[in-house]
């Protein structure tokens, strides 16, 4: 039934638009991907992440998106985005008997500039992220996944010099936890507002963008643990206690570089620092560092090949002075499209989702490569290694499953010093039309040194080898 409101609304609103197409312009884009999936180990293990289920090796995956641009003018415009995410075949919304509602609305946002000015100004649920080299997929601490995670958000951008100084700021309430009225008569806050700042500079050769970021975070914000993983100390949950006070800071600082000058060989770099819960008591707190760089060469007409690097700061063995690793929100980030991290994959659920926060690593790729015609492929080598204590990540782990959170740290994918693990991809994708691909992924991801004081004999005996292939197809339109 719900589905069925969906597409009427849809269907109304196109008749209703259908008078004004005179004016305005509408153009519409998107994509569909259909997918199997092979996948074994995903967690280094047979099971789920937390050791509880045993995981179904292959699936079939789809994917749909519809994005609708309707423009006035130039200086005007309104986007409006819908999605059937991803789902796999026979579960859910694709079966044939009572199928969940699958279409849901991801994006809605105006966009115009201000009259006789460039002034430009975007109010919606639109994509929200902060600034990160060219190099790497997206921001390890709040990032828009190719436009996938949006936000109820203002943004401003005031260009100050004509393509080479510009002022960027926003702001976003990521969780508005009680809405209009708290669930009682004693006022605890339960939103989670941030605030963006960057100054975009640009010059012939070079871009560098610094970057800010502050956060408050209610006492009440995030009753699901939705941003736990990600903001929260280990050392919290021995209270389970996330912050003491009624609104708590969080703030980023950091700067984003993608240097042309010395073309064909780029080079990126990234810095960033972050403290979330400094006024709170000192196990409560996360603050932590994360450095990255990249090198690329672009003077073959073959390949476009890439050396990648990163470091992180990691837990020290103490929970009662909070965490040392990097407080994070949303992060998307990846090196050259390596099979251990989420980041710009073809197809998704395909990767091993290993956190580089608390790591140290690098990487090579080759992208782009062509000697076939209509057949380009990628392939990538990575290892990282972990700098977390393993006494801090094993008292992390018992005070998050003494709490009852069993998914805080992972095997696997939070590295203690010691630990460490070797992922290699090989991609392809072969053009069958203009728009449409046939694109074929693999993986193969290694675990060593795992510590069975941390994650028990159980995890680490049964700990192997990760295979990973996907064949499918990606319709851009």
């Amino acid at each position: 039934m719900r589905q069925r409101s969906l597409l009427l609304a849809l269907a109304l609103l196109t008749v209703t638009v259908c008078p004004a197409l005179a004016a305005t312009e509408v153009r519409m884009s998107g994509d569909a991907r259909v997918f199997g999936l092979f996948f074994a180990n995903r967690n280094f293990t047979g099971w789920n992440a937390a050791g509880t289920q045993t995981e179904e090796k292959f699936e079939i995956w789809q994917r749909f998106r519809l994005h609708m641009d309707f423009a006035a003018n130039e200086n005007l415009k309104f986007r409006f985005g819908m999605r059937v995410d991803d789902d796999t075949w026979g579960h859910g919304t694709l079966t044939a008997a009572n199928p969940q509602p699958a279409v849901q609305p991801y994006l809605a946002y105006l966009q115009f500039k201000w009259p006789d000015t460039d002034i430009e100004i975007t109010a919606g649920y639109q994509p929200v992220s902060v600034p990160h080299s060219e190099a790497f997929y997206d921001s390890i601490v709040l990032a828009a996944d190719d436009g996938d995670q949006s936000s109820a958000a203002l943004f401003v951008k005031l260009p100050l010099i004509e393509d080479k100084l510009a002022l960027e700021a926003a702001f976003a309430r990521l969780i508005a936890a009680y809405q209009t009225f708290e669930a009682t008569t004693t006022q605890v806050d339960g939103n989670f507002d941030i605030y963006r700042l960057a100054v975009p500079v640009t010059v012939e050769g070079f871009e560098v963008t610094p970057w800010g970021l502050a956060g408050v975070y209610g006492k009440a914000t995030d009753p699901d643990g939705l941003f736990d993983t990600g903001l929260r100390a280990g050392g919290s949950y021995l209270t389970n206690v996330r912050y003491r006070y009624n609104q708590n800071a969080l703030w980023w600082t950091g700067v984003a570089a993608n240097i042309s000058a010395l073309d064909p060989v780029n080079i990126y770099f990234d810095a960033i620092y972050g403290d979330a819960g400094s006024g709170d008591r000192s196990r409560n707190r996360r603050h932590g560092y994360f450095f990255d760089a990249a090198v690329t060469y672009t003077g073959f007409d073959w390949a476009v090949p890439g050396i990648y690097g990163w470091l992180a700061s990691g837990e020290d063995a103490s929970l009662a002075n909070g965490s040392e690793r990097l407080p994070v929100i949303t992060p998307k980030w990846g090196a050259a499209t390596s099979f251990l991290f989420d980041c710009d994959q073809d197809f998704s659920n395909n990767s091993m989702g290993i956190d580089p926060i608390g790591t140290v690593g690098m990487a090579v790729g080759l992208k782009e490569i062509s000697f076939i015609e209509d057949l380009k492929s990628r392939v990538s080598l990575a290892m990282l290694a972990g700098r977390n204590s393993q006494a801090g990540l094993r008292k992390a782990r018992l005070a998050a499953t003494g709490a009852g959170v069993d998914d805080y740290v992972l095997m696997g994918r939070n590295l203690a010093e010691g630990e460490w693990a070797l992922g290699v991809s090989f991609d392809h994708s072969y053009a069958v039309y203009e728009n449409l691909s046939l694109n074929l992924q693999t993986g193969f991801a290694s675990p060593q040194g795992l510590k069975t004081s941390i994650w028990g004999h159980t995890n680490t005996h049964r700990a192997a080898d990760a295979w990973m292939a996907s064949l499918g197809m990606l319709y851009t339109f």
